[in-house]
Order: structure tokens, then C-alpha cells, then sequence
């Protein structure tokens, strides 16, 4: 259970392996989610296909305080109520004190080393590992007594899978490339000059460029007809569009590149191999969950800003990635 703002795409996107393995270690369990009290909820929503029903509630008032004094002040309905398991993800104390005062049978969390937690970790799960996704990992391992394994690709109902191959059919080696940012001002986004050189240059080596542009991104069609014009755009809008269908498409890639942004975390969810393209941000906590990945870093071309990276350099990796093979096929 944790508490905060929830409106990153791709920050729910990585909690995704957390969900299928306590769904997969407690399969008779109804888990209550708390996504926080802000933002778009995005399990409840636009990443409910993905979920498939494995959260039996949302709870999205539960606005705890941070500072411990408040927290244990503080009263709501569901201290009233019993759960058999509760997991804290967050790092606020008071709000790790709070969510101990409910009535339950086992408490985990990894706040100051497991200091309030019911169990510790099992023998090789480490105690704080920089992975946010090994971290979520490591407090369902905590919770089953015993290490897990998340899926990947995630589980897809039929409908995204078959939709998928159709748009993508067998044939071509399919590359993926992602140029969406959600946050532009972050400084994390490659440049869309150097993804559709990126593209092109895929082209001439025979590869075929599967180019995903979300909604922020479709104004960007014309400029990838024009630089790569044998490039596939598939449709990602609409009731048979969107994150769900970026996730199956994934299964069909030989490999993929995206910068640190949720469009990264949909296509390793989908079994792509990866290439992240990484400059401020820390790719030891934030790099995707990914079936194989190479890290490209910024610091390594001597910049902190993503555009460093050469083009040469990230259809290098991407040549290397493509020997893996795509997951479905």
C-alpha cells in the first residue's frame, strides 16, 4: 500500500511486476490498491487492460500525513477494517507509522531496513537495492517468505495479442522506436532529429522501424513518413489502441529505444529487447524492467544532456539487441 501523487505513466508501469507476482504468489488474495490521492490513477484507467482485474479496490483517499506526530493523530474508516497483508512502498515514516496502526495479520515494509516490518527479506533478496522494480520485487519476496520471479512479456488477454499480430505480422525485423516524452522539460527526452535518424538509418540496414507516437506525439507522423518512409506507425488511439496495445506490439519487436520515459516501460513490459537512452536521470533506479537491455548513458559521450549519445551509437546497441529476437514470435 502506499501513498502520494500518481501521475507518471511509466512510474505505474513499473509496478506492474509487483502486481502479477503477488497475484501469482497469493492467488486467492483480493488486494486493495492505494495509488494515492492525486493524479490519473492509472491502474484504474488507461492501464486497467493491463491489470485484468487482478486489484479488487482502489482506495484514493487515504491522503496520510508525512510527519509522524500527524500520522499517528490522524483517523480514517480504514483503520476500522483488517487486512490479512499490507505492503509499504513509500519511504515517509509517518506515513510507514500510520499504515502499521491498521488492524492486519503481516506488516512489510523496507523503511529503515525493514525496521517495522513483520518478516525480513529471504536469503539473497537484497535489503535495499537501487532498482525501483527490485525494490517492489523484493517486498513481495519479503511478504511469500521466499524470492519471485515477475513475467515477462506481462500476461495480455488474447484480444491485444491477436490485434497485435496483425498490425505487426511475421516477416520484417521490426525495431522499435519510441520518441514520446512526458515531461519535455525534464531533459530526459533524445531528440526527435536523432530518433528519426535513428530510424532511417535502421531502414538502410533492411530493418523495418516501428515508430509509437501517443497522443502528444502524432504531429510527429509527417515528419516520420518523410525521413523514413517505410517506417510502420501503428495506431495507438482509441478503444483498440493505447498502452495495452503498445505492450503486445512490444512482443513483436526484435528490439526497441526510447529515453527515460513511460513509453520505455510499456515496451520492455511487452518483452522487447531494449535500448535506454539515458542523460540526468540515474538509470541504476530508473531503468525499465526489461526482458534484455543496454544502457546507453550521456556521461559516457562526456554530457549530462541525452543528446550526446550518437546516432551510431544507438544503432549499434539496437543491432545487438536484435540478435535476441522479438518474445512472441
Amino acid at each position: 500500500m502506499t501513498s502520494g501523487p500518481d501521475n507518471a505513466l511509466g512510474e505505474n508501469v513499473i509496478k506492474l511486476p509487483m502486481l502479477f507476482a503477488l497475484a501469482e504468489k497469493f492467488p486467492t488474495a483480493k488486494i486493495a490498491w492505494v495509488p494515492g490521492t492525486s493524479g490519473s490513477f492509472y491502474l484504474s484507467n488507461v492501464l486497467a487492460p493491463l491489470v485484468d482485474g487482478r486489484i479488487g479496490e482502489f482506495i484514493t483517499d487515504l491522503d496520510i500525513p508525512t510527519e509522524p506526530a500527524a500520522a499517528l493523530r490522524m483517523r480514517h474508516p480504514i483503520l476500522k477494517r483488517r487486512f490479512d497483508l499490507i505492503i509499504d512502498t513509500q519511504r515517509y515514516i509517518g506515513r510507514t507509522l500510520f499504515l502499521r496502526r491498521i488492524p492486519h495479520r503481516r506488516f512489510i515494509s523496507d523503511n529503515w531496513r525493514y525496521a517495522w516490518s513483520d518478516r525480513w527479506p529471504p536469503r539473497g533478496v537484497p535489503i535495499r537495492p537501487k532498482l525501483l522494480t527490485d525494490k517492489l520485487l523484493g517486498l513481495v519476496a519479503t511478504a511469500a517468505g521466499e524470492r519471485v520471479v515477475a513475467p515477462n512479456p506481462i500476461p495480455l488477454a488474447q484480444i491485444w495479442l491477436r490485434r497485435a499480430a496483425s498490425i505487426l505480422p511475421k516477416g520484417p525485423v521490426y525495431v522499435g522506436v519510441a520518441p514520446g516524452i512526458g515531461n519535455a522539460a525534464s531533459g530526459r527526452g533524445y531528440p526527435v532529429a536523432q530518433y528519426l535518424e535513428v530510424g532511417r538509418t535502421l531502414a538502410e540496414h533492411g530493418r523495418k522501424p516501428v515508430f509509437f507516437l501517443g497522443p502528444a506525439e502524432r504531429e510527429l507522423a509527417g515528419a516520420v513518413r518523410d525521413t523514413v518512409p517505410g517506417a510502420a506507425i501503428p495506431d495507438l488511439e482509441g478503444a483498440q489502441g493505447g498502452p495495452a496495445l503498445t505492450v503486445a506490439l512490444a512482443g513483436h519487436l526484435h528490439a526497441a529505444v526510447a529515453s527515460d520515459a513511460g513509453a520505455a516501460h510499456l515496451l520492455a513490459a511487452g518483452g522487447a529487447p531494449m535500448v535506454s537512452l539515458f542523460g540526468p536521470s540515474n538509470p541504476a533506479k530508473r531503468a525499465p524492467f526489461a526482458r534484455a537491455i543496454i544502457v546507453l548513458r550521456a556521461q559516457d559521450h562526456g554530457s549530462d544532456r541525452v543528446e550526446a549519445i550518437p546516432v551510431d551509437a544507438v544503432v549499434a546497441a539496437l543491432e545487438r539487441q536484435i540478435a535476441i529476437g522479438p518474445a512472441r514470435l
